[in-house]
């Protein structure tokens, strides 16, 4: 089995390859692509094709030959064969829930419905069957297989309000070409077709985890080593069909619009997040009665409330990202210079796609947003309120204790209450203090987090050795390290970081892998355990009336040995029920161990034999 590292820089090789392939053979590549598209379906088909087949010649053998008849209701192998069609087709049949939310019709908006039709119909775009509205400053198109891999989409034209509230009517349009672009028949239909299907294979994927039969987790095999693979290698059409949808954007409203638009949700969205969103739950903090956002959010964005030079700093920031290795969708320098025009200055509208589309029933929508969110979120801002009155006492009362009357955990509590509840006072020399008396990984770890956030290089030693006290610090501590040597502009080192990180995944899986499963080949051992842990099994197998005796055996772990991994045989009195005596045991249990529950005469008798070999008997009624 491929290492995490392995699979990354396997299918990073495979963009590279299909990206270089892409410019200097764009046929050949187009066309690879196609048919790696289709390979999918033709082994769906492929494999129900032939089982029908088989289903078909052997009846109409059996129809021709009476000996073969008795001999395949003998042997029941059409019972196999439709049993396997079942399986296939059971596990085919995905159901997928269209996306909910607050729903737009025609007859309510029959503006924003005229211009959507009018979209459409300019670019062949499939049928949109429904529109929601939702709270996010985005936009998407949602296709909802009715028919699990064999199609029928239902289409769901996702709009966010924050987004319709900071964009002009033609700048909201040019985000619509956008989004039908993707679907349409005028442009780019080889490219909008490979864009469907790479989201179609990742739904089908998604959805076949969801299932638990056989038949599924056959063609999760198939699919787990497709739908990647395929990914990677159209990676770069699905980049240029951004291009193009932009390009369809410009031509149904024009270059400035598009360019707005793409600026506007770029800066805007971002800015809106800093100056409205984090002061207003913030509020939480401090008022204990819920409040509703969405029409402050419309007076606040009437008020024009972004400075220029503010501005000028965003869109210099967001046109120096550059487009991600994995990243579909380019940045948004590499978009405008494909529309061949300059980045204009973000500028809130006089007149809102918003305000344009939802007309007088805007107030309403904004009315039923807030009731929503209130009915959402409204406990949870309350329980807020209330953790943050807790955590300021709790920091008042131990901020009037002197210093030398503090406990250990006294301390650890000052310096991380310090740190969410007085920002206006460094947390850092809290835990330095704090770390110089006592010997502890997650102090070690938050003292590197804080160094490295200000970019102190000291922060490396601390995390490193946080990660070496604890390993279970380790896929974070790597996440900070990269991060910090990305922002130093060290790559490599931030590579190395990244692979260790991926290493301690590998590992992590290895073990979860080790603690759920149990073999007759397994290592058993004499348990090592404490008295806790036997006086809770004493317990459990004392209140299940069914159960004679117990033994308990270990099985070593490779990983993380020190957590420990346990096998408990009961044997039990005649004419118990085995399997609810299984149940009564592990409902009476709760162990920070993993541990595999067996009956003596179950049918896992022969591990159980291993077990009581190699154990200790532990009770005994």
């Amino acid at each position: 089995m491929k290492t995490t590292t392995e699979q990354r820089e396997q299918l990073e090789a495979l963009i590279r390859r299909a990206e270089q392939e892409a410019l200097r053979r764009p046929d050949l590549y187009r066309a690879k692509v196609g048919l790696l598209a289709l390979l999918g379906y033709l082994v769906i088909f492929g494999v129900l094709f032939t089982l029908l087949a088989l289903s078909v010649g052997i009846g109409w053998a059996a129809l021709a030959s009476t000996t073969f008849a008795i001999l395949l209701l003998k042997k029941k192998l059409i019972f196999v064969i439709l049993g396997m069609i079942y399986v296939l087709l059971r596990a085919l049949w995905i159901r997928f829930e269209a996306p909910n939310g607050y729903r737009l019709t025609a007859k309510q908006y029959p503006e924003l419905f005229g211009r959507l039709k009018s979209l459409s119909h300019q670019l062949r775009a499939p049928r949109i069957h429904q529109v929601i509205l939702t709270a996010e400053s985005n936009a998407a198109i949602v296709q909802t297989p009715r028919l699990g891999v064999f199609g029928f989409p239902k289409n769901t034209l996702i709009l966010g309000l924050e987004l319709l509230l900071s964009l002009s009517p033609a700048q909201a349009e040019a985000v619509i070409a956008h989004e039908l672009g993707h679907l349409s028949a005028a442009h780019g239909r080889f490219g909008g077709w490979i864009y469907r299907v790479r989201l179609g294979w990742q739904r089908i994927v998604d959805g076949l985890a969801r299932q638990q039969n056989i038949g599924a987790v056959l063609m999760r095999r198939f699919f787990d080593w497709y739908a990647p693979t395929f990914a990677a290698y159209s990676f770069a059409l699905a980049r240029s069909n951004e291009f193009t949808a932009d390009a369809v954007a410009a031509q149904l409203t024009s270059r400035s619009d598009a360019a707005q638009a793409l600026v506007n949700s770029h800066v805007v969205s971002g800015l809106i997040n800093e100056r409205f969103w984090t002061p207003f739950f913030q509020r939480a903090d401090l008022c204990e009665q819920p409040a509703a956002p969405f029409g402050p959010l419309l007076d606040f964005l009437g008020q024009a409330p972004f400075e220029t030079d503010e501005l000028r700093t965003k869109v210099a920031d967001a046109l120096a990202v550059e487009t991600g290795h994995y990243d579909t969708h380019p940045a948004l320098n590499d978009r405008l210079q494909a529309l061949q025009t300059e980045a204009p200055l973000p500028k809130m509208p006089a007149h809102s796609a918003a305000q344009a589309w939802l007309g007088e029933q805007l107030a309403g929508v904004l009315a039923d947003f807030d009731r929503l969110w209130l009915d959402n979120h409204g406990e949870k801002w309350r329980e807020r309120f209330q953790y943050c009155q807790d955590g300021r006492r709790q920091l008042a009362e131990l901020a009037q204790l002197p210093t030398e009357q503090l406990s250990a955990e006294q301390q650890w509590h000052l310096a991380v209450l310090t740190e969410e509840f007085a920002p206006d006072t460094d947390p850092l020399p809290l835990f330095q203090r704090y770390r110089a008396a006592h010997a502890d990984a997650n102090a070690d770890f938050v003292i590197g987090r804080l160094l490295l956030k200000r970019g102190d290089p000291a922060g490396v030693g601390a995390i490193q050795a946080a990660m070496d006290a604890k390993p279970e610090l380790t896929i974070d501590g790597c996440r900070w390290l990269e991060y910090f040597h990305r922002r130093q502009g060290d790559l490599a080192a931030a590579e190395q970081w990244l692979r260790r990180a991926e290493q301690q995944i590998d590992i992590n899986q290895a073990a979860d892998i080790e603690r759920q499963n149990l073999s007759r080949k397994d290592t058993l051992s004499k348990p090592q355990a404490d008295n806790e842990t036997l006086a809770a099994l004493h317990g459990a197998a004392a209140a299940v009336a069914g159960v004679k005796r117990l033994w308990l055996a270990e099985k070593p772990m490779q990983h993380y040995p020190d957590a420990k991994t346990y096998v408990l045989v009961f044997a039990k009195k005649a004419f118990a029920n085995e399997q609810k005596l299984t149940q009564q045991l592990l409902a009476q249990l709760s162990l920070p161990h993993s541990l595999f529950v067996l009956s003596k005469s179950g049918p896992h008798a022969a591990i159980a034999k291993r077990a009581i070999k190699a154990g200790s008997e532990i009770y005994r009624r």
